[in-house]
Order: C-alpha cells, then structure tokens, then sequence
C-alpha cells in the first residue's frame, strides 16, 4: 500500500469552503453502534482528546500489533465527496502506526483506502475523497468504486497496523460527510462503442457514463436515455438505453458466484437490419431538460446471421428467419439451470447451482444433436430482474432490476448466439402470483405484506398501479435483450391459470392491452405468446387479441392420443400451436418412451414445432440427446411453407385383413407426401406400458388422397436417425399400400412424390 504523507492531509486543509456537510459520528454519550472486532481491545467513549463537543471515541490496546473497529448499518453516501475525521494516537513509546479506511458496500464487497501514516501524540485532520473518482481500492472482486457504490454501505471500519506492539490509545473524533451543492450538469464519458463495422442482425452496443447519481437510475420518470438510430433509409428506430454493470463468475464449491467488475454504467444495444450506414445520437430527459448528443455512426455489413424468428410472411402458420429462411424449433425445455422435483425417484444425482455453467454445457449437446430451441423462465430462483429484497440480496424490491440476474441473461443469449439455440423467454412464471401450487405470492415485492400495493394476486390483472409498474420492466427487458436474434417468442406468462382467484376475462383483457404496448416499445417486433397449464383451457384467453399462438402443457402416458387431441381441440382457433410441456413416467424407461414418442409425435403434426419435453436433467444426465438427433436428421430439408400439411388418415392393418394389430401410425401428409411415424401403441400410448418390446411384423400401411404418380418411399431408424431402405412404388392406380418392414418399437417413414 502507498503511504498518505502529512503533506497531503495540509493540502486537503487548504481548501477554504466546503458546501454543506453533515455529522456522521460526534460520539457524544454512546459508541453509536461502533465496536472493536478483536476481544481484548476496549472501545469507549472518552472525555480526552476531544475536537468537537464532549465527547471521542476511544480504543484502548495493550500490546497488539493491530487493530480493527467497525459499524454496521444502512447509509447513503450519495449526496458527499468527502468524510472527514479527526484522530489523535496516544502512545508513551516510540512506534509507527498506520491505517486504513474501508466499507462494505450492499454486495459485501470490501473498498479500502491508501495507507494512513499519522504522527503520535498529535491531532491529525484526515480528508478523504469518496467522490466518483476516489481511489478506494477492492480488496475483494474486481468491483470499482463509484457513486452507486456509495449508496448503500453496510459497513464503515478502520484498520490500524503497529511496526512494534503497541499499547496506547486512538482517539476518533467529528467524523463528517462533506457535499457540493452545485448544479448537476449532464454530460457523457467514458464512451465506447464495441465496433464500428457490425454484421446484419447482430449486436451493436454502446456504452457511457453520466457524473450524476440517480435514486433510481431504472426509471424513466427520473432518467430517461434513449438511442435514437436512422438506418441507410432514413428509418428512425429508438431504443432506451439500460443501466447496468459487469461481473465476473466463478465456479466455487457452493455453485456459481459472481463478483461485480468495474463500475456503473449505461449501455444501449440496437440490432441493424439493413446493409449500410447508420447514424445515431443519444437523447436525454432530466429535470425537465433535454439534451442531445450527436454520436456518429457505424457501418452494417453483410454477415452470418440470418436475423430474427418470425412468422412468414407467405405462410403465417410457420416460422422463418429474416433473411427468408425456413425455422422448425426442435428442442426442449431448460426453465433454469437445475430442477428440484423428478418424475420418478432417480438413480442420479442432479447438478445444482452450476448457473451459467450449466448453459454453457446443455447448448453444447444440444448443437451437437442438431437442436435449435428451448424454453426458459424469468424466475426469481433464475434470471428474473423484479422481486423482494428478503429473496436475494440483488434484489431491491419494485422497479429495480437484479443487475446479477441481468447479466447471467445476457450471458446465456451469447452463448445461445454461440450454439444456435433460440429461447422462448417467459416472463413472468405462475407462482410469482399463485397461493397454490407452488405458491410464492408471500415473497412478491408487490404484495402489500411486502411493501407492495396488490391485497390479492388477482388484482395484478386490472390494477393500474401494478400494470404501470410491469410496463417499466418490460421496458427495461426490451431496452436490455430486445436486440437479441435468440429469443425467438417473449412468453407472458407461464401457467397463467394457476394464478391466484384466476379470472379469464381479467387475463384476456390484460393480454389484450399488454401485448400492444410491448410490441410497441420493440423495435424488433419479437413474436408473442402466453401459456396455459390445462390442456383444454382456456379458450376465452385463446382468442385475445394478439396473442400469436396457443401454447399449453400435455402431460399424459397415452401420450400420442394426447397431442393428437390437443391438436384437433385447438384446430378451430386458427392459431399456431405448439406444447410446452409433457413428461411422464414411472421409471426411466417409461420416461424415455414418453420422451421418444412425444418427439415425433408432435414434429410429425401440423404444429409449429417440437413439444418441448420437461424434464431436461433426465436428458442431461442419460444422454438423451440423440433423439432430437435422429428427428431432426429425417426432417432435414423439409420446408412446410406452403405445404399445407394436415393430420394423415392413414392407418396400420394386418397384411391378412382389417384385423386388429398394435401397430398404429401418427404423422402429417398432404396430397403429394406423407411423413408418418408408425408405433407400438402397447409401449408409447398405454397407460400401462408393456414391459418388453416384441417384434412387430406382418402389417402394412393404408393411405388416402393421393395424386397418381410414382413415389419415393423410405423407412427410416427413429433412433439413429438413418434411412434402412428405400424404394419406388406407384399410386397411380388406385392402390395406396405399402407393406412395412418389420420393426421393433417404432419406425419412421418418408413418402414424396417423385418429381
């Protein structure tokens, strides 16, 4: 440590005229709340060596060579660039005493000050800078000391250090804050963009410091920032800027931790989606001013990205990139890194607390098998941004947002970009507002018992105060990941009919008048759904306005009679469809069954994508990987654009009749080609599935409308992925039949016209 020299404390005395300043410590009659860490070590208040009042603080030591006094409590150093103390170090023996000054601020993290070198035996004024620009030193973390930091200290101290065993006494006295009254002026440093040159679609990020601090830098009733870009055609985009700092993670014995790096700041993120050169500027709102600050531009090029999920323009039932390409989502559910129920008792041990480690581990199995899509949730025990202080300490209640939490999402949509993995987002999960299942109304910062303004769960749906609220944090949530091409849906709400005292007509108007207002504060016009737990419910929220598809939970061992129905129950709606959850089973065979089955049950329907089996740490830990694989290897090249696929009629028969057989079969055909999986229903769609698996053989395949011509017909391994054979047969003449190969479990086939 450097040495502070008497000269420095003569310097800060030169200064003739201070604004305001405030007593933080007289001691006069009580140690208010200081205490001496080491036992042996007494603090009192004492009548000697007095600078203001009656009073000074006092430690008495008695041969150590260090010392240590404290004070926890909850102060705001906000308004101050100085804290001034007085000391006098008592000693009968010559000897060399040093210190330092350190606080604790809300993370716990320790900053401390140069090394103090006072002389004995005389009175010494320390003045120390706690302005924005102060050096107090991290001693833990890479954190940086800024005027953020300043506000929420739990704990001020010093520490003295003695060249010889010291006995004596120090003396505190008239510990004061200082503050300069002027002005605030708006002003931006600390500019840095992250390129000058960006691909199309991908993040063009800027970031800026601004010298004043804000009570709530996440409102934009109090600071409103936003960007303001015009693309090559002279299209203005705006795009708030967000308030945030960076960390930096660790994997330790406990799980994941992370440590903040360097200081407050804020940054704008903008996607461009056109070829060119753009211009931006930067537009604040304060005190009832505005300013402008001309940034420059940058150049968007060509790159690799083929942009953002949404539903094609020519077939409004699929989903397509930006750029005019095909996307079929295949994929499961992450929700977060761990889960503490299981369908089953297992026989493994699940991983907990490897956060995004353990994203960083399932999008890469994922890519190697070819899968492209998961859903996850905003939740309080994940990356949810809004809730109660008593939670988490990165928590701080209504409108403000977990910085912690906030950068694990931003960590997890960069590496999503890495491994092409695209995110049903949800935003709000059921228990947040639930008293059962799953209850966690009690923890809601905006329940009354919390501080919060709602007396019952249901009163989120129609209370103005709680919409003007979730506004801001959708607002933050846009600002902060609406660049992103990852996220292919924002998802309201997961299981919204669990809700507490659930209203459908509360919820259908609710969606109505939120689903315009995000689709407004996007830029991007990401996609927009919500989802329900029951499957048959509910269909007066099904038809709100701008709710783009219907998402709901299919759990069930008769797993292919479930999704089937859940099709044919939705069908009238005229909206994409796609299941969220399934996942039932006794055992892990019965699980990997109902697993196997819903995957290709559900990718050979007309829905938009994969059902998106639950129970992601089966999958992990079993390796299930590669059933995604072998489906996503039989669809390959497949465009359903245009194809106008229904739910086939074909069936499965005896080759000696009509008589009953086990085999069955599911898939979508149109008039020129069929994609059917063929099953045995006593192993995929049995409420009591058989024990073993038996060669099924001796059936063949019955189709209807079909054009005349010749086809190409494949069977396919749905374990492997691989095609087993192939030939050509024609359908000119009335007969649509094909006899099966021989199987065991399931089979895949593929029929196309041949062109």
């Amino acid at each position: 440590m450097r040495l502070m020299k008497k000269l420095i404390f003569s310097l800060f005395l030169s200064v003739p005229f201070f604004a305001f300043s405030e007593v933080f410590f007289d001691f006069e009659g009580t140690l208010q709340g200081w205490e001496s860490v080491y036992n042996g070590q007494l603090l009192s208040v004492s009548p000697n060596f007095v600078s203001s009042g009656k009073n000074s603080l006092a430690l008495n030591v008695s041969g150590w060579k260090e010392s240590w006094i404290r004070v926890e409590g909850d102060f705001d150093w906000l308004r101050y660039d100085k804290l001034i103390m007085d000391i006098y170090i008592f000693s009968k023996t010559k000897n060399y005493v040093s210190f330092i000054c350190y606080i604790k601020d809300k993370n716990w993290t320790w900053f401390q000050t140069d090394l103090f070198r006072p002389d004995l035996n005389e009175k010494t004024r320390i003045v120390i800078d706690i302005s924005d620009t102060a050096m107090w030193q991290p001693s833990t973390g890479l954190a940086a000391w800024d005027s953020y930091t300043k506000r929420n200290i739990r704990e001020f101290g010093m520490k003295f250090f003695f060249y010889q065993p010291f006995s004596g006494s120090i003396h505190i006295d008239n510990i004061q804050l200082v503050g300069d009254s002027g002005d605030p002026q708006i002003f931006l440093f600390n500019f840095r963009a992250n390129t000058q040159t960006v691909t199309r679609y991908d993040k063009f990020e800027v970031s800026f410091e601004i010298p004043i601090v804000f009570d709530n830098p996440f409102d934009p009733e109090e600071i409103d920032i936003i960007g303001e870009f015009i693309s090559p055609s002279k299209r203005k985009i705006c795009v708030p800027a967000f308030f945030t700092r960076d960390y930096l993670r660790r994997l330790e014995q406990e799980g994941e931790q992370l440590y903040p790096y360097g200081k407050h700041q804020w940054m704008i993120r903008f996607a461009p989606e056109e070829i060119g050169e753009y211009k931006y500027k930067i537009l604040i709102r304060f005190n009832g001013k505005f300013y402008d600050f001309d940034c420059g531009g940058f150049e968007c090029v060509n790159g690799l990205n083929p942009g953002f999920v949404r539903w094609d323009e020519n077939d409004p039932s699929c989903l397509s990139f930006s750029n005019g390409e095909f996307f079929y989502p295949i994929g499961h559910v992450i929700r977060s890194p761990d889960d503490v129920r299981t369908p089953y008792k297992y026989e493994f041990q699940t991983d907990k607390g490897k956060g995004t480690f353990a994203y960083d581990e399932y999008f890469r199995k994922m890519n190697d098998n070819l899968e492209n899509y998961i859903r996850m949730w905003m939740s309080a025990w994940w990356v949810g941004i809004e809730w109660t202080p008593a939670y988490a300490q990165h928590y701080e209640g209504i409108g403000r947002y977990s910085l912690e939490n906030s950068w694990k999402l931003d960590y997890v949509l960069d590496i999503a970009r890495k491994y092409d993995i695209y995110i049903v987002l949800t935003l709000i999960n059921h228990g947040q507002f639930s008293i059962r299942p799953d209850a966690e109304w009690w923890d809601n910062p905006y329940n009354v018992i919390n501080g919060g303004f709602l007396n019952s769960p249901d009163e989120f749906f129609y209370n103005q105060e709680a919409e003007k609220w979730f506004c801001k944090r959708l607002r933050y949530i846009v600002a902060r990941w609406g660049y992103s091409t990852q996220i292919a849906f924002w998802e309201l709400w997961n299981e919204v009919d669990l809700t507490g005292y659930y209203d459908s007509k509360n919820v259908r108007l609710w969606h109505e008048k939120i689903i315009p207002i995000l689709k407004e504060m996007d830029p991007w016009k990401h996609n927009v759904t919500s989802h329900i737990c029951r499957p048959q419910a509910d269909p007066m929220v099904w038809i709100a306005k701008g709710l783009e598809t219907l998402v709901s939970n299919a759990y069930s061992p008769t797993i292919v009679d479930t999704m089937r129905e859940y099709y044919f129950k939705r069908k009238p709606f005229n909206k994409p469809m796609q299941i969220h959850e399934y996942g039932v089973g006794r055992n892990a065979k019965e699980l990997e069954n109902n697993l196997h089955a819903g995957i290709w049950t559900s990718s050979l329907s007309p829905m938009l994508g994969t059902a998106l089996f639950w129970w992601w740490p089966f999958i992990d830990k079993k390796d299930l990987y590669f059933h995604y694989k072998a489906v996503a290897k039989f669809l390959k090249g497949l465009d359903r654009r245009g194809k106008n696929f229904q739910l086939s009629t074909a069936r499965v028969v005896s080759t000696s009749g009509e008589g009953l057989t086990k085999a069955q079969v599911t898939g979508i055909q149109n008039e020129d080609s069929a994609y059917l999986w063929v099953y045995d229903s006593t192993i995929f769609n049995s409420r009591v599935p058989a024990e073993k698996a038996e060669l099924i053989q001796n059936v063949k395949l019955v189709l209807e409308i079909f054009k005349d011509g010749f086809y190409n017909i494949e069977f396919w391994d749905t374990y492997k992925g691989e095609k087993i054979s192939s030939f050509e047969k024609d359908f000119s003449k009335g007969e649509c039949e094909i006899i099966i190969k021989s199987f065991v479990k399931d089979i895949a086939i593929k029929i196309e016209l041949k062109k």
